[in-house]
C-alpha cells in the first residue's frame, strides 16, 4: 500500500514538472499564469492584491462567457480560467487580450492530475461551472468532475459567503449534482425552492453551447449555492 502511494505521489510531481515546462513552451501571453511547481499551492489574490475579489471559470471552452463577463464587472475582480486543452486556452488568450483586462489569468492543466494540492484555501469568491462533460456511460461516470471529492475541494476553495454556480443540460447529471450540493451543509442554495432553474437569468453570460442548447428547445439547469 505505501509503494502504491509513493508511485502515485512521483507520479503526480512528475506530471506538474512535465506540465510547467509545457506551458512554457506552449504559450507566451501576459494573460497565461506560468507557474512552477515550488509555487504550489497558488494564491490569486497574491498575484492582483489591488482586487477585492476572484472568480474562476473551470472547464471555460471557448473563452466567450470570460470574454461577456470581464468588461460588465468592476475593474477590482480577478477572473481565472482552467482548461485542459491548449487550442482552447489559444482561443481564450486573444479574446482576452481584446477585453484589455489587466486582472485576468488562464491556466492549462489536468483537475484530475493536479486538484488538491492547486490552490490555497478560500482562494475564490465566485466558481463557475458550465456544462461538466457527463460522461454518460455507466462504466465511464468515474470520469466525471463533480463528484463528492471534488464538491469536498471546493468547499475549500471557496471563501466564506462565495458562491459557486453549476449548469448543465444533462438531466441525471444535474440532480446527482443538485444532491450533492443539498446534502452538503457547508452550502446553501441562492435559489428558491426547488432550489434549481431551467429559466435564463437576467445578467447571466450563457456559452455558446448554452445558446445552441436552448435554441433547438433543451432543458438547461442551473444550480446557484453560497458557502457558509
Amino acid at each position: 500500500m505505501k509503494a502504491e502511494s509513493t508511485a502515485a505521489e512521483d507520479y503526480q510531481n512528475n506530471y506538474v514538472h512535465r506540465l510547467c515546462e509545457q506551458n512554457r513552451e506552449l504559450f507566451d501571453s501576459d494573460h497565461f499564469w506560468s507557474f512552477n511547481p515550488e509555487d504550489l499551492p497558488l494564491d490569486p489574490r497574491r498575484l492582483f492584491p489591488d482586487c477585492q475579489r476572484t472568480f474562476l471559470e473551470i472547464g471555460f471552452g471557448h473563452g466567450e462567457v470570460l470574454e461577456e463577463m470581464i468588461p460588465d464587472h468592476p475593474a477590482d475582480t480577478a477572473f481565472f480560467g482552467i482548461e485542459r486543452r491548449p487550442f482552447r486556452v489559444r482561443k481564450t488568450l486573444k479574446r482576452l487580450k481584446r477585453t484589455n483586462s489587466r486582472h485576468s489569468r488562464l491556466m492549462r492543466l489536468n483537475l484530475e492530475l493536479l486538484r488538491d494540492d492547486l490552490f490555497v484555501d478560500g482562494a475564490f469568491d465566485d466558481i463557475l461551472i458550465n456544462h461538466p462533460d457527463p460522461w454518460p456511460k455507466k462504466k465511464h461516470k468515474q470520469h466525471r468532475l463533480l463528484n463528492s471529492q471534488t464538491v469536498n475541494w471546493l468547499a475549500k476553495l471557496l471563501a466564506p459567503g462565495g458562491t459557486l454556480e453549476v449548469a448543465s443540460d444533462h438531466a441525471e447529471y444535474f440532480f446527482t449534482i443538485l444532491y450533492y450540493f443539498e446534502t452538503d451543509q457547508r452550502f446553501d442554495s441562492l435559489l428558491p425552492p426547488p432550489f434549481y432553474t431551467p429559466d435564463v437569468l437576467p445578467g447571466r453570460a450563457m456559452s455558446r453551447f448554452e445558446k445552441h442548447k436552448r435554441g433547438i428547445g433543451e432543458t438547461v439547469h442551473i444550480l446557484r449555492v453560497k458557502r457558509i
